[in-house]
Protein backbone atom coordinates (compact mmCIF):
# COMPACT_ATOMS: atom_id res chain seq x y z
CA UNK A 1 0.00 0.00 0.00
CA UNK A 2 1.46 3.48 -1.02
CA UNK A 3 0.63 6.82 0.53
CA UNK A 4 -2.25 8.87 -1.19
CA UNK A 5 -3.79 12.23 -0.33
CA UNK A 6 -7.05 10.53 0.42
CA UNK A 7 -5.12 8.06 3.27
CA UNK A 8 -3.93 11.22 5.08
CA UNK A 9 -7.56 12.81 4.65
CA UNK A 10 -8.54 9.98 6.11
CA UNK A 11 -6.05 10.20 9.01
CA UNK A 12 -7.68 14.03 10.08
CA UNK A 13 -10.81 12.78 10.13
CA UNK A 14 -12.21 12.00 6.45
CA UNK A 15 -13.54 14.28 4.36
CA UNK A 16 -16.30 15.50 5.79
CA UNK A 17 -14.14 16.84 8.88
CA UNK A 18 -11.35 17.87 6.95
CA UNK A 19 -14.18 20.55 4.64
CA UNK A 20 -15.37 21.38 8.16
CA UNK A 21 -12.68 22.22 10.00
CA UNK A 22 -9.33 22.72 7.19
CA UNK A 23 -8.18 25.79 7.58
CA UNK A 24 -9.97 26.74 10.70
CA UNK A 25 -9.27 23.94 13.51
CA UNK A 26 -5.93 22.32 14.68
CA UNK A 27 -6.35 18.66 13.26
CA UNK A 28 -3.90 15.55 14.30
CA UNK A 29 -4.40 11.72 13.27
CA UNK A 30 -1.94 9.12 12.07
CA UNK A 31 -1.01 6.93 8.91
CA UNK A 32 -0.17 2.76 9.99
CA UNK A 33 1.78 0.36 8.27
CA UNK A 34 4.76 2.15 6.99
CA UNK A 35 2.83 2.82 3.45
CA UNK A 36 4.61 6.26 3.01
CA UNK A 37 8.52 5.01 3.63
CA UNK A 38 8.69 4.81 -0.54
CA UNK A 39 7.07 8.54 -1.11
CA UNK A 40 8.62 10.30 2.17
CA UNK A 41 11.32 8.20 3.70
CA UNK A 42 15.04 9.00 4.21
CA UNK A 43 15.65 7.53 0.87
CA UNK A 44 13.65 9.60 -0.86
CA UNK A 45 15.88 12.55 0.39
CA UNK A 46 19.12 10.52 -0.34
CA UNK A 47 17.84 10.36 -3.85
CA UNK A 48 17.23 14.45 -4.02
CA UNK A 49 20.92 14.61 -2.28
CA UNK A 50 21.96 12.55 -5.19
CA UNK A 51 20.47 13.69 -8.32
CA UNK A 52 19.99 17.72 -7.61
CA UNK A 53 21.58 20.09 -9.46
CA UNK A 54 21.30 21.95 -6.12
CA UNK A 55 19.31 25.38 -7.73
CA UNK A 56 19.84 28.42 -5.29
CA UNK A 57 17.57 27.93 -1.71
CA UNK A 58 15.81 24.92 -3.33
CA UNK A 59 18.16 22.90 -0.68
CA UNK A 60 20.12 24.78 2.08
CA UNK A 61 21.09 24.69 5.45
CA UNK A 62 19.15 26.65 8.56
CA UNK A 63 21.60 27.25 11.30
CA UNK A 64 22.49 29.37 13.91
CA UNK A 65 25.24 31.22 12.78
CA UNK A 66 24.28 31.27 9.51
CA UNK A 67 25.54 28.72 7.25
CA UNK A 68 26.41 30.48 4.18
CA UNK A 69 25.82 28.33 0.59
CA UNK A 70 29.71 28.40 -0.15
CA UNK A 71 30.76 27.31 2.47
CA UNK A 72 29.07 24.05 1.73
CA UNK A 73 28.29 23.83 -1.77
CA UNK A 74 31.24 23.89 -3.73
CA UNK A 75 30.54 25.65 -7.91
CA UNK A 76 32.72 25.17 -10.96
CA UNK A 77 32.65 28.27 -13.02
CA UNK A 78 33.92 28.05 -17.09
CA UNK A 79 33.35 31.09 -19.03
CA UNK A 80 31.77 32.97 -16.66
CA UNK A 81 28.76 30.54 -16.26
CA UNK A 82 28.31 28.20 -13.28
CA UNK A 83 28.75 24.62 -15.04
CA UNK A 84 28.32 22.15 -11.72
CA UNK A 85 28.00 22.50 -8.44
CA UNK A 86 28.06 19.79 -5.99
CA UNK A 87 28.40 19.49 -2.25
CA UNK A 88 31.12 19.95 -0.09
CA UNK A 89 30.37 16.76 2.29
CA UNK A 90 32.17 17.43 5.23
CA UNK A 91 31.39 20.74 5.62
CA UNK A 92 27.70 19.46 5.41
CA UNK A 93 27.97 16.85 7.79
CA UNK A 94 29.85 18.93 10.28
CA UNK A 95 26.74 21.58 10.17
CA UNK A 96 24.17 18.71 10.63
CA UNK A 97 26.19 17.70 12.99
CA UNK A 98 26.19 20.92 14.89
CA UNK A 99 22.41 21.23 15.02
CA UNK A 100 22.01 22.44 11.14
CA UNK A 101 18.41 21.61 9.44
CA UNK A 102 18.76 20.51 5.88
CA UNK A 103 16.06 22.24 3.85
CA UNK A 104 14.57 21.02 0.97
CA UNK A 105 12.21 24.10 -0.97
CA UNK A 106 9.93 22.61 -3.43
CA UNK A 107 10.79 18.88 -2.78
CA UNK A 108 7.66 17.90 -5.22
CA UNK A 109 9.92 19.36 -7.98
CA UNK A 110 12.52 16.83 -7.03
CA UNK A 111 11.24 13.36 -6.60
CA UNK A 112 8.10 12.02 -7.76
CA UNK A 113 7.11 10.57 -4.09
CA UNK A 114 6.30 14.27 -3.15
CA UNK A 115 5.40 15.64 -6.11
CA UNK A 116 2.38 12.92 -6.69
CA UNK A 117 1.01 13.97 -3.16
CA UNK A 118 1.10 17.71 -4.13
CA UNK A 119 -0.99 17.23 -7.31
CA UNK A 120 -3.36 15.20 -4.86
CA UNK A 121 -3.35 17.53 -2.58
CA UNK A 122 -4.05 20.24 -5.41
CA UNK A 123 -7.17 18.56 -6.50
CA UNK A 124 -8.43 18.01 -3.08
CA UNK A 125 -8.07 21.47 -2.13
CA UNK A 126 -8.51 23.04 -5.64
CA UNK A 127 -5.84 25.17 -4.75
CA UNK A 128 -2.10 25.66 -5.80
CA UNK A 129 -0.23 23.53 -3.41
CA UNK A 130 3.48 22.67 -3.11
CA UNK A 131 5.73 20.43 -0.18
CA UNK A 132 8.88 21.22 1.80
CA UNK A 133 11.25 18.70 3.29
CA UNK A 134 13.22 19.38 6.52
CA UNK A 135 15.66 16.57 8.33
CA UNK A 136 17.63 17.16 11.36
CA UNK A 137 19.55 15.34 14.00
CA UNK A 138 20.12 17.46 16.91
CA UNK A 139 17.83 18.70 19.47
CA UNK A 140 17.81 22.16 18.43
CA UNK A 141 14.94 24.54 16.40
CA UNK A 142 15.95 26.15 13.25
CA UNK A 143 13.45 28.60 13.28
CA UNK A 144 12.07 29.19 16.03
CA UNK A 145 8.36 30.14 16.97
CA UNK A 146 6.71 31.54 13.83
CA UNK A 147 3.22 31.33 11.84
CA UNK A 148 2.62 30.73 8.41
CA UNK A 149 0.54 33.02 5.66
CA UNK A 150 -1.05 29.81 4.76
CA UNK A 151 -2.28 26.31 6.12
CA UNK A 152 0.10 23.26 6.74
CA UNK A 153 -0.30 19.75 6.43
CA UNK A 154 3.25 18.22 8.55
CA UNK A 155 3.66 14.81 8.33
CA UNK A 156 6.40 12.89 10.53
CA UNK A 157 8.12 10.42 8.25
CA UNK A 158 11.23 9.28 9.92
CA UNK A 159 11.98 9.67 13.61
CA UNK A 160 10.32 12.50 16.33
CA UNK A 161 10.25 15.94 16.99
CA UNK A 162 8.45 17.94 19.87
CA UNK A 163 5.86 20.58 18.40
CA UNK A 164 4.24 23.38 20.45
CA UNK A 165 1.24 24.70 18.61
CA UNK A 166 -0.67 27.86 19.68
CA UNK A 167 -4.08 29.17 18.74
CA UNK A 168 -3.69 32.39 16.81
CA UNK A 169 -0.42 34.38 16.65
CA UNK A 170 1.85 36.53 19.26
CA UNK A 171 2.06 36.59 23.38
CA UNK A 172 -1.98 36.81 23.76
CA UNK A 173 -2.42 32.93 21.57
CA UNK A 174 -3.48 29.75 23.44
CA UNK A 175 -1.36 27.02 23.33
CA UNK A 176 -3.22 24.16 21.83
CA UNK A 177 -0.75 21.43 21.85
CA UNK A 178 2.86 20.30 22.63
CA UNK A 179 3.65 16.59 21.92
CA UNK A 180 5.99 14.86 19.85
CA UNK A 181 5.33 13.96 16.54
CA UNK A 182 6.30 10.27 15.68
CA UNK A 183 6.69 8.39 12.05
CA UNK A 184 3.43 8.36 10.73
CA UNK A 185 1.98 11.37 12.70
CA UNK A 186 -0.15 14.16 10.77
CA UNK A 187 -1.25 17.20 11.81
CA UNK A 188 -3.10 20.27 10.14
CA UNK A 189 -1.98 24.32 11.36
CA UNK A 190 -4.17 26.52 10.25
CA UNK A 191 -2.89 30.15 8.65
CA UNK A 192 -1.56 32.56 10.70
CA UNK A 193 -1.02 29.93 13.74
CA UNK A 194 1.91 30.10 15.62
CA UNK A 195 4.22 26.87 16.02
CA UNK A 196 8.00 25.81 17.28
CA UNK A 197 9.56 22.51 16.31
CA UNK A 198 12.54 21.02 17.95
CA UNK A 199 14.86 18.08 17.53
CA UNK A 200 14.75 14.94 19.73
CA UNK A 201 16.98 13.57 17.50
CA UNK A 202 17.06 12.08 13.47
CA UNK A 203 13.94 13.88 12.22
CA UNK A 204 12.57 14.01 8.76
CA UNK A 205 9.57 15.35 8.33
CA UNK A 206 7.32 16.84 5.34
CA UNK A 207 5.38 20.22 5.14
CA UNK A 208 2.47 20.74 2.17
CA UNK A 209 1.12 23.82 2.04
CA UNK A 210 -1.11 25.52 0.44
CA UNK A 211 -2.98 28.78 -0.11
CA UNK A 212 -6.74 28.54 0.00
CA UNK A 213 -8.76 30.84 -1.83
CA UNK A 214 -11.23 32.45 0.16
CA UNK A 215 -15.21 32.87 -0.75
CA UNK A 216 -14.53 36.21 -0.85
CA UNK A 217 -11.81 35.82 -3.16
CA UNK A 218 -13.55 33.94 -5.61
CA UNK A 219 -16.62 36.50 -5.52
CA UNK A 220 -14.32 39.45 -6.18
CA UNK A 221 -13.03 37.45 -9.14
CA UNK A 222 -16.76 36.44 -10.31
CA UNK A 223 -17.20 40.05 -10.11
CA UNK A 224 -14.56 40.72 -12.53
CA UNK A 225 -15.49 38.14 -14.86
CA UNK A 226 -19.22 39.77 -14.61
CA UNK A 227 -18.48 43.05 -14.92
CA UNK A 228 -16.16 42.40 -18.24
CA UNK A 229 -18.74 40.52 -20.13
CA UNK A 230 -20.20 42.07 -23.17
CA UNK A 231 -22.89 44.03 -22.66
CA UNK A 232 -22.81 43.78 -19.01
CA UNK A 233 -23.40 47.52 -18.58
CA UNK A 234 -26.29 48.10 -21.17
CA UNK A 235 -29.41 46.90 -18.57
CA UNK A 236 -30.78 50.10 -17.28
CA UNK A 237 -33.27 49.13 -14.86
CA UNK A 238 -34.32 45.43 -13.76
CA UNK A 239 -37.14 43.76 -14.36
CA UNK A 240 -36.90 40.97 -12.36
CA UNK A 241 -35.80 38.26 -15.58
CA UNK A 242 -32.73 41.01 -16.16
CA UNK A 243 -31.82 39.97 -12.58
CA UNK A 244 -32.13 36.07 -12.17
CA UNK A 245 -30.10 36.61 -16.06
CA UNK A 246 -27.09 38.19 -14.26
CA UNK A 247 -27.12 35.94 -11.15
CA UNK A 248 -27.45 32.93 -12.77
CA UNK A 249 -24.15 34.06 -14.92
CA UNK A 250 -22.18 35.18 -11.64
CA UNK A 251 -23.08 31.79 -10.09
CA UNK A 252 -21.69 30.02 -13.35
CA UNK A 253 -18.62 32.50 -13.22
CA UNK A 254 -17.85 31.69 -9.42
CA UNK A 255 -17.28 27.95 -10.46
CA UNK A 256 -14.61 29.19 -12.60
CA UNK A 257 -12.98 31.51 -10.63
CA UNK A 258 -10.36 29.30 -9.46
CA UNK A 259 -9.26 28.56 -12.63
CA UNK A 260 -9.26 32.77 -13.33
CA UNK A 261 -7.41 33.34 -10.55
CA UNK A 262 -4.51 30.31 -11.19
CA UNK A 263 -3.91 32.26 -14.56
CA UNK A 264 -0.43 33.46 -13.16
CA UNK A 265 0.51 30.01 -11.94
CA UNK A 266 1.80 27.12 -13.83
CA UNK A 267 -1.38 25.30 -14.79
CA UNK A 268 -0.18 22.60 -16.52
CA UNK A 269 1.42 19.87 -15.43
CA UNK A 270 4.64 18.51 -16.55
CA UNK A 271 4.71 16.07 -19.65
CA UNK A 272 3.98 15.98 -23.38
CA UNK A 273 2.49 12.39 -23.94
CA UNK A 274 4.96 11.31 -26.74
CA UNK A 275 3.79 10.17 -29.45
CA UNK A 276 0.84 9.67 -28.45
CA UNK A 277 -0.21 13.53 -28.72
CA UNK A 278 1.72 13.28 -32.42
CA UNK A 279 0.72 10.40 -34.02
CA UNK A 280 -2.31 7.41 -33.55
CA UNK A 281 -0.59 5.39 -31.14
CA UNK A 282 -2.00 2.29 -29.20
CA UNK A 283 -2.60 3.17 -25.50
CA UNK A 284 -2.19 -0.30 -24.35
CA UNK A 285 -0.19 -0.76 -20.59
CA UNK A 286 -0.35 3.28 -20.60
CA UNK A 287 -1.69 5.28 -17.46
CA UNK A 288 -3.70 8.02 -17.94
CA UNK A 289 -4.19 11.21 -15.96
CA UNK A 290 -5.57 14.96 -16.05
CA UNK A 291 -3.11 17.58 -17.67
CA UNK A 292 -4.10 20.19 -15.92
CA UNK A 293 -2.70 21.20 -11.89
CA UNK A 294 -6.53 21.73 -11.31
CA UNK A 295 -9.84 19.54 -11.47
CA UNK A 296 -11.72 20.67 -14.58
CA UNK A 297 -15.54 21.85 -15.05
CA UNK A 298 -17.87 19.02 -15.92
CA UNK A 299 -20.76 18.87 -16.91
CA UNK A 300 -23.43 15.62 -17.77
CA UNK A 301 -25.86 15.94 -20.53
CA UNK A 302 -27.89 14.49 -23.09
CA UNK A 303 -25.18 11.22 -22.95
CA UNK A 304 -22.37 13.66 -23.38
CA UNK A 305 -19.64 14.76 -21.30
CA UNK A 306 -18.87 18.60 -21.41
CA UNK A 307 -15.34 19.58 -20.15
CA UNK A 308 -13.21 22.82 -19.82
CA UNK A 309 -9.96 23.55 -18.37
CA UNK A 310 -7.06 24.91 -19.80
CA UNK A 311 -8.45 27.17 -21.69
CA UNK A 312 -10.33 24.36 -23.35
CA UNK A 313 -13.91 23.39 -23.84
CA UNK A 314 -14.62 20.14 -25.52
CA UNK A 315 -17.37 16.86 -25.31
CA UNK A 316 -16.46 13.24 -25.09
CA UNK A 317 -18.85 10.04 -24.99
CA UNK A 318 -20.86 10.30 -21.79
CA UNK A 319 -19.94 6.95 -21.21
CA UNK A 320 -16.58 7.88 -20.44
CA UNK A 321 -17.98 9.52 -17.25
CA UNK A 322 -16.29 7.23 -14.57
CA UNK A 323 -12.73 8.12 -15.91
CA UNK A 324 -13.28 11.62 -15.80
CA UNK A 325 -14.25 11.45 -12.50
CA UNK A 326 -11.29 9.47 -11.40
CA UNK A 327 -9.30 12.67 -13.56
CA UNK A 328 -10.78 15.37 -11.89
CA UNK A 329 -10.09 13.72 -8.17
CA UNK A 330 -6.10 14.07 -9.57
CA UNK A 331 -5.84 10.09 -9.72
CA UNK A 332 -4.36 7.97 -12.79
CA UNK A 333 -6.70 5.28 -14.09
CA UNK A 334 -4.86 2.02 -15.92
CA UNK A 335 -5.86 2.16 -20.11
CA UNK A 336 -6.33 -2.12 -19.75
CA UNK A 337 -8.72 -1.61 -16.29
CA UNK A 338 -11.81 -0.83 -18.42
CA UNK A 339 -14.56 -2.60 -15.82
CA UNK A 340 -17.30 -0.80 -15.79
CA UNK A 341 -16.99 1.25 -18.83
CA UNK A 342 -19.53 0.34 -22.25
CA UNK A 343 -17.28 1.33 -24.37
CA UNK A 344 -15.49 -0.71 -27.04
CA UNK A 345 -11.75 -0.64 -27.43
CA UNK A 346 -12.11 1.57 -30.58
CA UNK A 347 -14.50 3.88 -29.12
CA UNK A 348 -12.54 4.32 -25.70
CA UNK A 349 -8.92 5.18 -27.85
CA UNK A 350 -10.97 7.63 -30.04
CA UNK A 351 -12.32 9.48 -27.40
CA UNK A 352 -8.76 9.33 -25.43
CA UNK A 353 -7.27 10.61 -28.77
CA UNK A 354 -9.62 13.86 -28.66
CA UNK A 355 -8.47 14.73 -25.06
CA UNK A 356 -4.64 14.13 -25.43
CA UNK A 357 -4.40 15.99 -28.80
CA UNK A 358 -6.94 18.50 -26.76
CA UNK A 359 -3.99 18.97 -24.55
CA UNK A 360 -6.32 17.88 -21.54
CA UNK A 361 -4.59 14.39 -20.96
CA UNK A 362 -1.60 12.90 -19.97
CA UNK A 363 -0.36 9.05 -21.14
CA UNK A 364 2.32 7.74 -19.13
CA UNK A 365 4.13 4.34 -19.46
CA UNK A 366 2.52 2.36 -16.80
Amino acid sequence: MTLSWDTIVDALGGESVWRKSFGREFLTGHVSRGSWRASLGWGVIDHIMKTTTIEPMMIRLSADPVAYPGTYISTRIDGGDIVHRNWRYGAMVEYLRSGATLVANRADRLHVGPARLREEFEYFADDPAWVNCYACWTMRSAFGRHADGHATVIFQAEGSKRWRIWEGSGPDARLVEEADMRAGDVWHVPRGWDHEATGTGPSLHWTFGVHVSTPEDLTRTALDAWSNRTGAGDATRDDGGVLDSLMTALATDVHRAREVRSAQSLERREGLSLPWSVESVPYTGTLLRWAARFPPLVEYRDGRVSIESLGVRLAVDGRLAPWVKEWSAGRATRRDDTAGLALTDAELDAALDTLVRAGLLLVEQA
